[in-house]
């Protein structure tokens, strides 16, 4: 029998295409091939399902409430206070430029992309308490000693050039070749992680921290980028992301060892100081109870459901006291997405599986962002969001969505107290 036509492998090629081993031209979000044959085109870079913290939440999950409460399990009693460490000066940038030579020019690009373009968003925050600050000093750092934090930062890079550079119109298949770079280094960061992230040590802690809280970035920046097909379904990885750096997050603070650094207790620091300030938001909180009242009457006729009732009901008691939070912090990034870490990983198969009331209870939570839309990543998720529920459960219960739709048309609503 003659072998098949030799060719150049394609590394970071669609799912159908690597099952049939053919070459695939790696455009997103569907490839010359799918197209041709009018079939479902999908990447494992951008799968829900692709998710390095697989095997550590199943063996960890009872550790991570799901309770409203838990939104604070991690955070100590804010005296004594944790040192505070002053904000990192162009100096710390030393690190990312390094050796640039040694690398091809894309490389070079992008590692120049981020310490010029990319680095000020972490760096010089308009809201004044934020951890972002605190992440990006541990990229600086293990960015050189770890890959998985390497090409999670060089993911943040090149998924922000992207989004510099979309698609040529909304019909084209063609995506910015930023988009693909993006891709392969997330991959090799997700592939490189998984190699740590069940045996975590007091050294590696920081460490994947640093790059699980990057690829949560990656994921909403995929949007920005033109890497998404399905909004619902990333939101849902979003999640387990989340969920995942909190866990590593909670190791940290357990283990002194890997204190070693001021990574964490600046962490620890701005997420008490951002949160200890609760403020009504009455519009907010109110349309959240219009849903618990639906909750409330569900039917506990199976243990099914009756386990489904308690983790819908959890979840929106927890987003009434994130929303809280959220008017309290007055666009304070980490606070605005805590609510994705504390939910229940039932909820999120609720995301995954389109239970109606989880998708709205996520598409009241998504009005968050509205207010830390400083920071570019997170810009264009609520209202994508909001529609995306709509046409999925809309039509079901109207009533619900009220709130939601009235914020992403008009908004306005949590700095004027209503």
């Amino acid at each position: 029998m003659p072998c098949r036509k030799p060719h150049k492998n394609s590394h970071h090629g669609c799912t159908q295409c690597k099952s049939k081993r053919v070459k695939c031209d790696q455009e997103q979000p569907t490839c010359a091939r799918c197209r041709k044959k009018g079939q479902d085109c999908t990447y494992r870079h951008i799968m829900s399902s692709y998710d390095p913290f697989r095997n550590y939440n199943d063996t960890n999950s009872g550790s991570i409430s799901s309770t409203a409460s838990s939104t604070i399990d991690m955070i100590p009693n804010p005296s004594p206070a944790a040192p505070t460490v002053p904000s990192p000066s162009l100096a710390t940038m030393v690190p990312l430029r390094k050796g640039l030579s040694m690398f091809d020019p894309i490389t070079e690009q992008l590692f120049h992309h981020y310490a010029t373009e990319v680095s000020p968003i972490f760096t010089l925050s308009e809201v004044p308490i934020e951890v972002l600050s605190s992440f990006h000093d541990a990229v600086i750092k293990h960015s050189f000693e770890h890959p998985h934090v390497y090409h999670a930062m060089l993911t943040v890079s090149a998924l922000h050039l992207a989004s510099l550079t979309p698609s040529l119109g909304s019909s084209s298949q063609t995506r910015s070749p930023h988009l693909v770079t993006a891709l392969a280094h997330k991959t090799s960061a997700i592939e490189t992680l998984r190699l740590v992230i069940n045996s975590i040590t007091a050294p590696t802690c920081e460490p994947a921290l640093a790059s699980s809280g990057l690829l949560t970035i990656c994921a909403f920046a995929l949007l920005h980028a033109g890497g998404v097909s399905d909004i619902i379904d990333l939101l849902a990885q979003i999640m387990v992301l989340y969920r995942g750096t909190l866990a590593i997050f909670r190791l940290g603070r357990q283990d002194p060892r890997a204190g070693f650094s001021n990574t964490i207790p600046r962490l620890r620091q701005s997420i008490i100081s951002a949160i200890i300030g609760e403020r009504p938001w009455p519009s907010a909180e109110a349309a959240v109870d219009k849903i618990l009242i639906r909750i409330s009457g569900l039917s506990e006729a199976t243990d099914d459901a009756k386990q489904n009732k308690s983790v819908l009901l959890n979840a929106g008691f927890a987003l009434k006291v994130a929303l809280r939070r959220v008017a309290g912090a007055k666009g304070v990034y980490n606070v605005a997405c805590m609510w994705l870490a504390v939910v229940h990983p039932a909820f999120n198969e609720g995301i995954k599986t389109r239970d109606p009331l989880s998708l709205i209870l996520l598409a009241h939570w998504v009005i968050s962002l509205r207010y830390v839309d400083h920071i570019w990543w997170v810009r264009g998720w609520p209202k994508m969001t909001v529609q995306a529920v709509w046409q999925e459960v809309g039509e079901q219960h109207p009533d619900l969505m009220e709130w939601v739709l009235e914020e992403t048309r008009h908004g306005g609503s949590l700095f004027m107290g209503t």
